[in-house]
């Protein structure tokens, strides 16, 4: 993915095949600088090359990105005590209603004296 405002460095990464060691053989300008590199490298049969392409960053950017992850941050832990107090009101009120329920005696219908039974002859 391109970036407009950011030029493109490209690495050329060699990864051993036995431990997976990575080791870092060269920062590029551009892709037809890797592919001389490549040419010239002395390659044998299972050797693992990784291509990457970076973006240079300046601090300006990265200080924007910093600012914005910190208000964002603190608008998280804001929204997050919210919600917490709003859940520990509404248990209070579960409770309280609980125990309101608890201290009233809850009377059943007498469904026998609505109906009358009525035996088989």
């Amino acid at each position: 993915m391109s970036h407009t405002n950011q030029p493109e460095y490209f690495t050329i990464n060699s990864v051993c095949p036995h431990t997976g060691d990575v080791t870092s053989l060269g920062i590029f300008e551009n892709m037809r600088a890797v592919s001389y590199r490549l040419q010239r490298m002395y390659s044998t049969c299972g050797d693992e090359y990784r291509v990457e392409c970076h973006h240079l960053s300046t601090a300006e950017s990265e200080c924007e990105a910093y600012t914005e992850q910190t208000v964002n941050r603190a608008k998280y832990r804001r929204e997050e005590k919210e919600k917490e107090e709003k859940v520990k009101y509404y248990d209070e009120v579960l409770k309280e209603a609980d125990s309101e329920l608890d201290d009233k005696e809850v009377e059943l219908p007498d469904i026998k004296a609505a109906y009358k039974t009525v035996g088989v002859a």
